[in-house]
């Protein structure tokens, strides 16, 4: 008879924590997700919010992709974490990572004089909203860009992120987390165009990256792209760090 492999006798919490210590996590988290002086607490975390960070974090986390961790791994550990008790709950976002980074675009580019882009970032944000309100208050805001109201668009804007914290990320940081976004849902020219604007706004070994993410991009790479850009955002973390 073969012998039994670890994970065959563990039930998936035990292998859902196992991996939590075995991929890293426990290293910043804590060895009961407890948390650290680098790293919060998980305990009140949904799986959604745990895949969500995991994969597109939003902040100073790097990004995990599934060459590190895999889909099955990841949803062992998410479920891991859910199942932790803790008297923190943690609150769910109004706002989607995504969406949120869309709605601060628009303020940046709208600051900066620049209404395409910011009109280009209220459409996206527009597609992914799925909240109906919500979403017909973007509507409203695209409306008012369109229309020269400006100052309109940007107050209303300015009141859907009411209560979410301006992520402490540069827009070439912002940019790189939007790329990784859409390489990983599959749309490259959306993935391109972060990526163009990222090159446009850097320089030296960073910019010589994002180039060659976009090449296998424009390649039809998929998973040597988000390799690529992965690596662009912990080097752009690593670099964050190194100026605080």
């Amino acid at each position: 008879m073969a012998t039994p492999t670890p994970s065959a006798t563990l039930s998936s919490g035990e292998q859902g924590q196992r991996l939590f210590a075995v991929k890293g996590c426990s290293g910043c988290h804590g060895v009961g997700a407890e948390g650290t002086d680098i790293a919060p607490g998980l305990p009140g975390h949904s799986a959604e919010q745990v895949l969500r960070q995991v994969r597109s974090p939003l902040g100073t986390m790097p990004a995990f992709g599934a060459e590190r961790i895999s889909d099955q791994e990841l949803d062992l550990i998410a479920a891991y974490v859910e199942s932790l008790e803790g008297s923190d709950s943690h609150t769910e976002p109004t706002l989607g990572d995504a969406v949120a980074i869309h709605h601060w675009m628009t303020l940046t580019a709208l600051a900066g004089g620049r209404v395409d882009e910011a009109a280009h970032h209220v459409r996206h944000a527009i597609e992914l909203i799925e909240d109906a309100g919500h979403r017909g208050r973007m509507e409203a805001a695209l409306g008012s860009l369109n229309s020269g109201q400006l100052h309109d668009a940007e107050h209303e804007i300015e009141g859907m992120l009411a209560g979410v914290a301006e992520p402490d990320l540069s827009r070439g940081e912002l940019h790189l987390q939007l790329a990784l976004g859409a390489a990983q849902a599959g749309d490259g020219p959306e993935a391109g165009h972060h990526l163009e604007h990222f090159i446009a706004e850097t320089g030296g070994t960073e910019s010589e990256g994002a180039s060659e993410a976009l090449e296998r991009i424009e390649a039809g790479e998929e998973e040597e792209a988000r390799h690529a850009i992965v690596e662009l955002i912990e080097a752009a973390e690593h670099q964050h760090h190194r100026h605080e």
